[in-house]
């Protein structure tokens, strides 16, 4: 994988060392996503879902993809994973996270979140481009949104792509999410409800920006 550090966007690229840690600040960043919110509503009977839905995501990406916080604070952490690497399987998924993560993942309610997840994955498997990077998991902590470190997560990857001429895919389920994509170049591929839930899905791409072609990667 290329580093996409540079300029004023010094990003922290994440380790196995530093996954406690960043599990805790994405468990926050997730705590009131709407996904969870629909598997588990009770907001303190939620967080051990939040923890082992991040360990999960974290973890796989770490083995087949990348991830990264948005500085030593991990004010909010940005994980990609590429194409091939999607859908995840089940020997994948056990070669990159513990056993016990994935079983109390379900013991909180992640399978009321198996639906939703299927849904999500039909979407992208019919609308991503053949190749592209996913963004698999975006989070800031509540007290740091507003802050721009969504923006810093996300403008060296992008610029990265650019550069590598690779689009990039990303669904979210959280409506305010939309707007920030389109910013930065996304386009929203289809919007539906997911069925059996009362949960709307955006799926979204960005293509690179032509060789000079002008676009920044935090503009559409």
């Amino acid at each position: 994988m290329g580093d996409p550090r540079g300029g004023q966007a010094r990003l922290l690229r994440l380790t196995r060392g530093e996954l406690p840690a960043a599990t805790a600040a994405l468990a926050e960043a997730f705590a009131d996503y709407p996904l969870l919110v629909h598997a588990v509503p009770d907001p303190e009977r939620r967080k051990p879902l939040a923890r082992a839905f991040s360990a999960a995501a974290l973890g796989y990406a770490l083995r087949w993809g990348e991830a990264y916080a948005s500085s030593p604070a991990m004010e909010g952490i940005a994980a990609w994973v590429p194409s091939p690497h999607f859908p995840l399987t089940a020997g994948k998924t056990l070669r990159a996270v513990p056993l016990a993560v994935l079983v109390t993942l379900g013991r909180n309610g992640g399978g009321r979140m198996r639906g939703a997840a299927a849904y999500l994955d039909a979407l992208h498997r019919e609308l991503a481009p053949a190749d592209h990077l996913f963004l698999f998991v975006l989070g800031v902590r509540p007290e740091f949104r507003g802050r721009g470190h969504a923006s810093r997560l996300l403008r060296p990857v992008l610029a990265r792509l650019d550069r590598e001429g690779r689009p990039c895919y990303v669904d979210t389920v959280n409506g305010d999410a939309v707007a920030m994509y389109e910013h930065f170049g996304f386009r929203v591929l289809a919007e539906s409800r997911i069925p059996g839930t009362d949960l709307t899905a955006w799926a979204l791409v960005r293509q690179p920006a032509p060789p000079g072609g002008g676009r920044s990667p935090g503009g559409a």
